[in-house]
């Protein structure tokens, strides 16, 4: 009796010991078994904005491709087991996110590449570790946590952060919409423009970098004489726009807008007789772009937070971003680098955290990082400070000529042009260049 006692004693000890293992890798290690580590990610549909989010995917795909030919992670195969649609809504983008947790049972949702985040609270809640396209304030917290942050800033208060530090951003988790923008300014200076123009939608975010870049001009001295901020998606008639253009003599025209928009207005100045005018555009840097409109662009500027793909000199991350691009035979896209920068954080941190990884330990890793640049193509991301006012702000720039985007205003091997943030100079005179050269200081990017 007593044989048998302890014979099932030990078969308990034995199944309870089963079972915490078990326990220990469910707890913060679900989607990861003998083989593999499961990811999963969700995205927007072009619809009326026409942006291709779902080139995301492919960027996370050629990273993990990568990965995967050097025997993956600790002997496990990096698997992007969901693509998930939105449909563009905020209440798609909580289904998707919740899909992607409580159904697909992913290890960490990415990319997620989205005109709005409305599901950053629930994957914040559950601290899967989530990376993607920031856009949206739904990175950093709630609309109220995100002003909150931006007034702060107004005040001189620099060391206010986001309270989802699960949630990682291609660009970081904080970006500061109403903060007087560098870049329309910037390039208004080195023109030498003197009267702005600046449209924008109604939406939301279009709204808040219409407050952004308001305030730069402000800052930096550049007469704005003409605003429509009264546009809804999809507008069709501009001629009340360009007349007002020509009246007030405009020479320099900030949009707070998808492409599309942007060039409508663009085309519309120049069937009335404008010209020289230089047009700034936040989004729109496409091959596919530059190919189809040609030399109708000329005069148009972009500003891109990462180094130029015609950059003369190219640090390795985008030189191997770019060949396993032309290897698939896709055309690179600013969501499908995103992808790739995203996925490349998420090895990184994997590799950092050890074998015996968690959703929680990979976090921390990354949340340990002080410069992850992706292999030099982005500024340095300082994510040990926490989420939110960086220390820097840097923008390459693009000018659209006969047909080819041309970088402009950086230096040979350092397309960034940067400048010192929160509290930022009050001229726009003394720019500092990344990639950082050997022997040169440079301010260093706090956290992201």
């Amino acid at each position: 009796m007593k044989r048998l006692l302890v014979l099932v004693v030990a078969l308990s000890t034995i199944g309870l010991g089963t079972v915490s293992t078990a326990q220990a890798q469910g707890a913060g290690r679900p989607g990861v078994t003998a083989t593999e580590i499961k990811v999963g990610g969700l995205s927007s549909p072009m619809s009326v904005l026409n942006v291709p989010y779902a080139d995301g995917f492919d960027g996370v795909n050629a990273y993990f491709d990568i990965i995967n030919k050097k025997g993956g992670v600790y002997g496990k195969k990096l698997k992007l087991v969901a693509q998930l649609d939105d449909l563009g809504s905020p209440s798609g983008n909580i289904r998707a996110a919740r899909s992607l947790v409580e159904e697909k049972k992913v290890f960490a949702v990415m990319p997620v590449m989205t005109n709005s985040f409305a599901g950053s609270a629930y994957l914040a809640s559950k601290n899967v570790p989530t990376f993607g396209l920031n856009i949206d304030a739904g990175w950093c917290g709630t609309s109220t946590e995100h002003r909150a942050i931006e007034d702060a800033i107004a005040a001189g208060k620099y060391d206010e952060l986001c309270n989802r530090s699960t949630l990682f951003g291609e660009k970081g988790s904080f970006i500061c919409f109403s903060c007087g923008q560098i870049a329309p300014a910037y390039i208004a200076l080195q023109k030498g423009v003197k009267r702005a123009a600046l449209f924008t939608y109604t939406h939301s975010s279009s709204a808040a970098c219409a407050e952004g870049t308001r305030a730069g001009f402000k800052q930096y001295g550049i007469d704005l004489v003409y605003e429509d901020t009264s546009l809804e998606f999809g507008f069709s008639d501009v001629s009340a726009d360009v007349q007002a253009l020509k009246d007030k003599n405009v020479d320099f025209v900030a949009t707070c807008m998808d492409f599309g928009g942007a060039f409508k207005i663009s085309q519309g100045l120049k069937q009335a007789g404008g010209t020289g005018v230089t047009f700034y555009a936040p989004e729109g840097y496409r091959e596919s772009t530059i190919k189809k409109y040609g030399s109708q662009l000329d005069g148009w500027f972009f500003g891109l937070g990462f180094v130029p793909w015609q950059s003369k000199v190219l640090p390795a991350g985008t030189k191997a971003y770019l060949k396993a691009m032309k290897q698939k035979g896709i055309t690179p896209s600013e969501q499908s680098q995103a992808g790739w920068i995203n996925a490349n954080m998420f090895v990184d941190g994997l590799l950092k955290s050890g074998k015996d990884f968690t959703q929680a330990s990979v976090v921390d890793a990354i949340n340990s990082f002080t410069a992850f640049s992706a292999n030099g193509m982005i500024p340095p991301q300082n994510w040990s400070n926490g989420h939110g006012p960086d220390t820097q702000a840097c923008t390459a720039y693009v000018e659209a000529v006969n047909g080819k985007f041309v970088p402009r205003f950086g230096k040979p091997g350092q397309p960034l042009v940067c400048f010192p943030d929160n509290p930022r100079p009050p001229t726009l005179d003394d720019p500092y260049y990344l990639p950082a050269k050997t022997g040169t200081t440079t301010t260093t990017s706090a956290g992201s």
